[in-house]
């Protein structure tokens, strides 16, 4: 009797161990999709200042599922409302992933009148909205990328008299990196391999 209980016992235990180690590698991106929120706390994105109101309020996306995840901040007032979405899709295939990008790049393309920026940053694709009637500056605007399985958008919403394109790409651009960062395997081979 002493002896299964022992046996049991060890079994038990050994769950318990293999379930904590477990987690730790859930943590690669490959395993599980993260969770924006956690990767990118409120705080962290309102010390980028990417309006000009601190930061009122963030929350997860209420259609997160196991191939999409998205945090909100909003940066409201009461008579403003800005706000910023970090939204991360997991594809079937690098092609699914291209494929929506040209997609999004069409639409901008078709709503616009006018490509968006192409950006040759560390990423396979990446593009930064363009508004025509004025290039310096954009109300609905933001970055599109795709890395790998992953589509990555990064939009903004608001003061448009206020806060230049210009300020919101370089924001978006740091929120990327942050994400790189925090996420591990995100980032492109020629970025892991030089940190």
């Amino acid at each position: 009797m002493k002896k299964s209980l022992l046996v049991l016992l060890q079994f038990f235990l050994t769950g318990i161990v293999f379930a904590g180690r477990a987690s730790l590698y859930c943590k690669d991106i490959t395993d599980t999709m993260p969770n924006i929120c956690t990767v990118l706390p409120g705080k962290d994105i309102e010390a980028l200042h990417p309006f000009t109101t601190p930061l009122s309020n963030s929350f997860p996306d209420p259609n997160n599922f196991e191939t999409y995840n998205g945090c909100h901040y909003q940066f409201f007032t009461d008579n403003d409302k800005p706000q910023l979405a970090v939204r991360m899709i997991k594809w079937g295939s690098k092609q699914e992933a291209i494929d929506e990008f040209k997609m999004q790049a069409q639409r901008h393309f078709e709503m616009w009148g006018i490509s968006p920026e192409r950006l040759s940053v560390e990423a396979d694709s990446v593009y930064f909205g363009i508004e025509p009637m004025d290039n310096t500056k954009c109300d609905e605007c933001g970055l599109v990328v795709v890395q790998g399985l992953y589509s990555i958008y990064i939009s903004f919403k608001g003061q448009y008299e206020t806060v230049t394109r210009e300020s919101k790409k370089l924001v978006a651009l740091l929120i990327l990196r942050m994400m790189y960062d925090r996420i591990p395997g995100l980032a492109p081979s020629r970025i892991r391999n030089k940190q």
